[in-house]
């Protein structure tokens, strides 16, 4: 990626826009209040703080407009992001104005062409957002670098005489590299020795200490055999508190392709860790022993993120258990599994009475943004689609030449095709409403059941429940022994 002309051409955009809105602002003898600029380019209010705090302004209802240069830069988000900013303006009385026109949304003419241009903007921008994908997919097939940041041993360099990057070894930690897989393929050392042994021996790591984690993304990177790795942590986009958001998912069916870059490791060398690995990769299952964890696989700790273990100091003489933190230097200090239970449990049960009064004011009859959506889109197609037939007519009667019908009804089938795409799209998102209600519908009665039963159950029941209802749970026990307890319910999607 040039990032010199990438930022030089924004830059010249915003600085040519706020010219042209000065001038127009002066021209028409408007008042402004406060200038907000934004360069920041996503489809998610999430995403985008200055155009939240614009809404914000604009929801006091102090404003009689806001100036922009034409509407499609104020939404290019999902139609419920659309549908959300036009209500925020609707209903405070605030016009749009651009240079081209001024947008009265209490107009019903007004408010049907600006969901139009809305509409048209959301396309626009996945059209161009295709376009990126199919380069940045062509260029990781080439070979080249498309991380943010470079692995631990490489450090990024762009790619003389051709667009794009690619990756340059840093010696003295392409020898740390080499030293990992040979202590893990040839010395038997697991994740967290290794570790250990790199910070007593006070080799930095890129980020503070070494840990099980980086160990692991070291050992299992094929970036070290020469190879690039593409697709593996695709973002998925999610609704988070009533916006659209983007998140990065874990992919094991992912794109490999030879690097344009060096190897630090050989072929034997990642054969030889690759093979200790699948030896091991159920040593931690113990099928034939009960479990005795209920939060088994879900408790982390807070401070380092490594998993929390249930450890019994003295089996035979107590049996009191006892959660540690596995990172060595982690100064959290142990916690009595029965506290941490008790703890867990009240922070569920404070969630679940909270997230019941939530889902019941959601419920209360109101107005459906996407089903609104739908009625607008298919009144527009219903009109476009007489709109086609009448050119026919007009073509039969000769009112329109050849000529004009062709290029009349090319633009009609344009418009008719993409409001379709859009019809298909609200429909696939009020499925996926629907899917979100059942799972809604699940999670209330399953978290219930666990808290009302919590002591008649197994700590396997327990620990299968858990993981039905909660992504994972955090404790700390500080040195002063204040103990912080933090839960991750997991909400239907």
């Amino acid at each position: 990626m040039d990032t010199d002309y990438d930022e030089v051409s924004v830059e010249e955009t915003l600085s040519r826009h706020r010219q042209i809105l000065d001038r127009y602002c002066k021209d028409k003898e408007l008042n402004v209040v406060e200038v907000l600029e934004e360069v920041v380019s996503g489809e998610s209010l999430a995403a985008r703080p200055q155009m939240m705090r614009l809404l914000d302004l604009v929801s006091t209802g102090m404003y009689t407009g806001v100036v922009c240069m034409d509407i499609e830069r104020l939404s290019r988000g999902s139609s419920m992001e659309a549908g959300y900013i036009m209500q925020i303006f609707q209903t405070n009385y605030c016009k749009i104005i651009t240079p081209g026109k001024t947008y009265d949304l209490q107009n019903e003419s007004d408010e049907q062409f600006t969901d139009m241009k809305f509409m048209f903007s959301r396309y626009e921008l996945k059209t161009i957002n295709k376009r990126l994908v199919r380069g940045r997919n062509q260029s990781a097939s080439e070979g080249k670098f498309m991380g943010s940041m470079a692995p631990y041993g490489y450090r990024p360099y762009k790619l003389p005489g051709v667009k794009g990057n690619s990756l340059r070894i840093e010696p003295e930690e392409a020898k740390v590299v080499q030293m990992i897989y040979d202590m893990y393929g040839k010395q038997g050392m697991g994740y967290n020795a290794i570790a250990y042994a790199l910070n007593d021996m006070h080799i930095p790591a890129r980020k503070g200490e070494w840990s099980q984690t980086s160990i692991v993304n070291i050992l299992t990177n094929a970036v070290y055999l020469g190879k690039i790795r593409w697709r593996r942590e695709p973002v998925k986009k999610v609704v988070k508190d009533g916006f659209l958001t983007k998140k990065r998912i874990q992919n094991d069916d992912y794109d490999l392709y030879d690097g344009l870059h060096e190897p630090i490791i050989t072929e034997e060398q990642w054969s030889q860790v690759k093979a200790v690995q699948a030896k091991y990769s159920h040593a931690s299952v113990h099928t034939q022993r009960e479990l005795k964890n209920p939060f088994a696989g879900i408790l982390f700790c807070e401070k380092c993120g490594a998993i929390m273990k249930r450890y019994l100091p003295h089996p035979k003489e107590s049996p009191i258990a006892w959660y540690r933190c596995q990172t060595r230097g982690c100064n959290c200090k142990m916690i009595k599994c029965e506290v941490v239970e008790d703890n867990i449990r009240g922070a569920m049960e404070e969630w679940l009475e909270n997230y019941i009064l939530q889902i019941e004011a959601d419920n209360q009859p109101q107005a459906d943004p996407i089903a609104s959506a739908l009625e607008a889109v298919r009144g527009q197609l219903a009109q476009l689609q007489l709109q086609q037939e009448n050119i026919c007519e007009y073509l039969e009667k000769g009112v329109y030449t050849i000529d004009m019908f062709t290029k009349r009804n090319a633009t009609l089938a344009k418009e008719i095709n993409q409001l379709q795409s859009a019809e298909a799209d609200l429909l696939r998102q009020q499925g996926e409403g629907d899917q979100k209600k059942q799972s809604t519908a699940q999670i209330i009665p399953t978290t219930q059941h666990i808290l009302e039963s919590y002591q008649i159950l197994s700590p396997a029941e327990k620990n299968r429940l858990w993981k039905l209802v909660m992504k994972k749970a955090t404790v700390y026990r500080s040195q002063d022994d204040k103990l912080t307890v933090n839960i991750y319910p997991n909400l239907p999607r």
